[in-house]
Order: structure tokens, then C-alpha cells, then sequence
């Protein structure tokens, strides 16, 4: 403590000594030394730690030099940096150059024209799709000359996709005559009612097998009857083993005959 202030009485001359200061005066002096010296190193303008030469001495020797930059990497030139178009040229007036060239003209236009064909045939195949899918015109129906020529699988398959099973049942009715004529069991006459052919069937042993399917033709066709699928189904089947009968029988007579 004494070196302390030995010290301090230095820096600060004229600073009463701290041996005989009382208690009182310890604590007034304790709380006004900040005071005091604060007041004097400004009044004195100098650094106690460190004289103004050396401090202008060290600032002068302080240097800042920044850190040289990060060199930036190269980048590695890829094998599409190298790659150039090849430079192809073309001798025309070399035969063997004109007939490469001819052979590959041929076969594009070989596929252009394949490509085109199948377009063609795929369009052409969906329209006769759509048409063989359009309904039936009952007015287009003629019962005298299908009658004379028969009703073609197609036209029958044709209602049935239509799901015009009130036609199907009309043509199938339409076949059992053209077999009752063909085998000279019944005379056809458009103007004829099934009770004219019943009479004609009298004796032949097709009568009853005749009014079972009138029945069912005359219940859908004129009755307008509702006929769903496999009610049709149960019809068709009626009707062609009738048609199978009359063939068998007829053309047994006719083996007779021969």
C-alpha cells in the first residue's frame, strides 16, 4: 500500500499524504481520487501508460496489409468444349455418293408411304366400324326381297349390335319363311297373314312348332313388347332350330325324289 501511493503521489504531486488522514478524510479521498485524476490526465493530455514519442512511435510502425486474394481454381475444359461439328462434304459428282443418296430418298419415302397406307386403312376401318354400328331403318327392311334372297348374317349381327332386338326378331321371322318357302311347305304372298300359313302347315309337322314362334315374333313386333338380351337369345334359338328342322326335312324329300 505504501509503494501504492508512493506511486500515486508521483503522478499526482501535490496529493496530501494518507497517513494521517482519519477515516473521514479516507473515504472523502477514496471517492473523489477518481474525480481527480480523470481532471488531470485531461488537463495533461498525455497517456500515463504510454509517452506521446512512443506512441507516435509504435503507431507509426502499425502496418495493415490485407491478405493476398484466394486464387480462383481453373475450370477443367469438358469434352464438349473440344467437340466440333464434323465437317462432312458431300462429292456429287461421284457415282457412288449419288447412289447412297438415291437408296436412302427411296426408303423414306418407302415409310412416308407405309405410315400414310396404315393411316388410310385405320380410318377407313373405323368408318365401316361406325357404319356396320348404325341402326337399322326399319323402312329400309324390304320383306319381299329378303324373302327371294335370305337375310344375310351381317344385317342380323348388324341389329344385334345396335341392340335392336324388336328388328333381329323381324328378320328372323322373315328367314323362317324364306325356309318354309325354299322347302315348298308354305307359298309366300306379302299380303298372306300367319293364319294363311298355319293353314298351309296343316298336315306338314311344323304347324305347332310355327305357332310357338309366331307368337313370340307377334308379341315383340306388334305388341311392342320390352325384349332384353337374353330373352332375344331364348327367341333366336326357337327360330334357327325350327330353320334346321325345315332344312333336314326338305332336303331328305328331295333326296327322295332324286
Amino acid at each position: 500500500m505504501i509503494v501504492h501511493f508512493t506511486k500515486t503521489r508521483q503522478l499526482l504531486p501535490g496529493l496530501p499524504s494518507l497517513a494521517g488522514l482519519g477515516v473521514l478524510r479516507l473515504f472523502f479521498f477514496i471517492f473523489f481520487l477518481p474525480f481527480s485524476f480523470n481532471s488531470l490526465l485531461a488537463q495533461e493530455g498525455k497517456s500515463p501508460v504510454f509517452p506521446e514519442d512512443r506512441h507516435e512511435e509504435l503507431t507509426q510502425e502499425l502496418q495493415y496489409i490485407p491478405d493476398d486474394p484466394p486464387e480462383k481454381e481453373q475450370e477443367e475444359p469438358t469434352e464438349t468444349d473440344d467437340w466440333e461439328w464434323p465437317d462432312w462434304e458431300f462429292d456429287f459428282s461421284d457415282g457412288t455418293t449419288i447412289a447412297i443418296f438415291a437408296i436412302l430418298i427411296a426408303i423414306l419415302g418407302f415409310f412416308i408411304y407405309r405410315i400414310l397406307g396404315d393411316i388410310s386403312l385405320r380410318k377407313r376401318t373405323r368408318l365401316e366400324g361406325e357404319e356396320d354400328q348404325e341402326e337399322i331403318n326399319i323402312d329400309d327392311i324390304e320383306e319381299e326381297k329378303l324373302v327371294a334372297a335370305g337375310v344375310s348374317i351381317s344385317l342380323l349381327e348388324r341389329a344385334e349390335r345396335a341392340g335392336q332386338f324388336d328388328i333381329a326378331v323381324r328378320l328372323l321371322y322373315i328367314q323362317l319363311l324364306k325356309e318354309l318357302q325354299d322347302g315348298g311347305l308354305i307359298k309366300y304372298r306379302k299380303d298372306f297373314s300367319n293364319r294363311d300359313y298355319q293353314t298351309q302347315l296343316k298336315g306338314t309337322g311344323f304347324l305347332a312348332g310355327f305357332r310357338e314362334v309366331i307368337q313370340e315374333y307377334e308379341r315383340y313386333w306388334f305388341g311392342k313388347y320390352p325384349i332384353d338380351r337374353l330373352s332375344y337369345r331364348n327367341t333366336y334359338q326357337r327360330f334357327t332350330a325350327l330353320n334346321e328342322r325345315i332344312r333336314v326335312a326338305t332336303a331328305k324329300t328331295s333326296n327322295d325324289y332324286v
